[in-house]
Parts: C-alpha cells; sequence; structure tokens
C-alpha cells in the first residue's frame, strides 16, 4: 500500500480562493493531525480528500490510484468518520453495521466475523444490543467509527472524532485510533491540540488555504531556547556570549539570583552549556525549554 497524496490542490467558493496549492503525503503506518484556526481551509481539504468535493485543480492519490479517476475503487478502500455521524436511531449498534455491511456488498460469514472484530476493536460490549438512540454520545460515535472501520480500509479520515465526549470517552475514543493507525494511512481533523499530541505522529497546519508547516510533532516540539539560573545579572550573563547571536532575556530574579532565557540561531545546547559553564559566576540551572505544540500553532497562526 502506498500513500495518500494530494498535489497542488486549489479550490474557490465564488470569489473567496478557500485553497492555494496544497500538496502534502501521509505514508501508512502514521496519524497525521490536519490542524488550522477556522477558516483555514480544513473542512475543504477534507471533503476533496473523500471525495464530496472536486478541486479547481490538483489531483488527489490513493497509492497508485487517482480519486478523479477511479472514484469507485477508492472509496471501497477509504474510511471516513464525519463529525456528526448519521446513524439511524432506531436500530441497535448490531443492526447498524449490518446495514452498512451489506450497502458495502458483504454477507454470510465474512460479514458476520467483520462484525464481531468491530464490536471488540471498538469495545460495544453490552450496548451493540441497544438502539443507537438509547445510547451516550461516546457509544454512538463508537458505533460510527466500528461502521467507517468496518470493510477494513487501508485509509481512514477521521473528522473531530472525540467532540462533544466527556474524558473517559474521549480516552476509549484515542486509544481505538492509536490501535489502528499502526497499520493504515489516518489523518484526522481535530481543534484539539492536547490530541495531537497524544495520539498523532506527525501534524499539517494550514493557514488562510496555505500549508504552512508539515513536520512530526516531535519537531514541532522542538527545544526552542535554554533557561539558566545563575548568580549574576543580566550583563554578566551577556558578557559570556559577546561575539555570538545568543539572545538573552532575564524573567525573573529572586535574591541574588536571576532566570535567564538564551536563544541561538548559531550555538546548540552543548556550546551554549560550554561558554556559560567557563562564567566566573555561579550555575544553578540550566535545562533546554520546549516549545509547546499550542504556543508553535499561535505563532504560525497568528494575524498578520
Amino acid at each position: 500500500m502506498s500513500a495518500l497524496r494530494a498535489v497542488s490542490l486549489t479550490k474557490s467558493f465564488s470569489d473567496k480562493q478557500a485553497l492555494f496549492d496544497l500538496s502534502f503525503s501521509v505514508p501508512k503506518g502514521r496519524i497525521t493531525a490536519l490542524l488550522g484556526p477556522n477558516g483555514a481551509g480544513k473542512t475543504t481539504t477534507m471533503r476533496i480528500l473523500t471525495g464530496f468535493l472536486e478541486p479547481d485543480s490538483g489531483s488527489v492519490s490513493f497509492g497508485p490510484l487517482s480519486l478523479s479517476e477511479n472514484p469507485i475503487e477508492v472509496k471501497r478502500n477509504l474510511g471516513y468518520l464525519p463529525e456528526s455521524a448519521p446513524l439511524y436511531g432506531d436500530l441497535t449498534a448490531e443492526e447498524t453495521l449490518e446495514f452498512i455491511g451489506q450497502a458495502r456488498g458483504f454477507k454470510g460469514e465474512f460479514l458476520r466475523r467483520r462484525i464481531r472484530e468491530m464490536r471488540e476493536v471498538c469495545d460495544l460490549g453490552d450496548h451493540f444490543f441497544t438502539t443507537v438512540q438509547s445510547l451516550s454520545k461516546g457509544f454512538r460515535q463508537r458505533v460510527a467509527l466500528a461502521g467507517t472501520l468496518l470493510h477494513d480500509p487501508e485509509y481512514v479520515i477521521l473528522d473531530e472524532p472525540s467532540s462533544g465526549l466527556d474524558p473517559n470517552q474521549i480516552g476509549q475514543i484515542r486509544s481505538i485510533i492509536r490501535s489502528i493507525g499502526k497499520d493504515k494511512v489516518v489523518v484526522l481533523s481535530t481543534h484539539i491540540l492536547q490530541e495531537v499530541q497524544e495520539i498523532c505522529d506527525h501534524v499539517l497546519i494550514l493557514n488562510r488555504g496555505r500549508r504552512i508547516a508539515d513536520a512530526s510533532v516531535s519537531e514541532m516540539n522542538r527545544e526552542d531556547s535554554v533557561l539558566v539560573i545563575a548568580k549574576a545579572d543580566l550583563q554578566t550573563v551577556r558578557n559570556c556570549f559577546l561575539g555570538t547571536d545568543v539572545d538573552i532575556r532575564e524573567e525573573s530574579r529572586f535574591a541574588d539570583a536571576g532566570t535567564f532565557h538564551l536563544k541561538s540561531s548559531d550555538l546548540n545546547h552543548e556550546s551554549l552549556f560550554d561558554k556559560i559553564r567557563n562564567a566566573d559566576f555561579p550555575v544553578l540551572e540550566f535545562r533546554p525549554v520546549r516549545k509547546s505544540l499550542e504556543t508553535v500553532f499561535r505563532e504560525l497562526t497568528a494575524p498578520l
């Protein structure tokens, strides 16, 4: 199985352009988060990926298959969970999965086996025999996810899968997504950055219809600066780094010790440590500071 690829996607609605030359690739075994503020183009991108919208230009391919040229074959291998999954309230969870399976042409022992597997994977338990309208939102979401995965798709696209759930339900849905992400191509649209931290491997950030970041979660959570606590004033610390590009900011002071943040484009943390350890004042702490995904997101999507 090959990656999901979007190449040079553009899309306009009347006089408003929603996407500008958007390209990205999502390989097997990676859960990629699609992030962006409201109006960034996430919904348009999701609709194009799932075939609900056609781009004005550009292409989407699932492995060797073009979505525009082979829509039926692609969708046989695609599972899509919309934010508000439509379910028939008067059907039980079991009947819902039977209906979805039969609509896909499954029958007999194969369908019964897949339904049993989805009951276990999505931990439906005795709720399996309860009508959907009688289930909590968390269990309705599990039923919808079971229907998304029933045909064992290689490509899974999830739109706000934990929206509106309580903390326990969120944890259960995230556990299911982590398990399926090991051997599938998964794209997940969400506003919850903690969710990205916990279950995603990669981040794609859109803003004003353009891709502004495409990196691993660990890269996004980069070590941005160094915190130093030392018995020295600001000028004394600066004297240690004369002739370098190190930017030094004093954050606070307690008694005779100051807390300083050091940032440099040229010197790595080891080089900064080598300079500071040779200083003629006591250094009480030297620690790299990791920038949070939330901070990076805000910086990248801040209004101009």
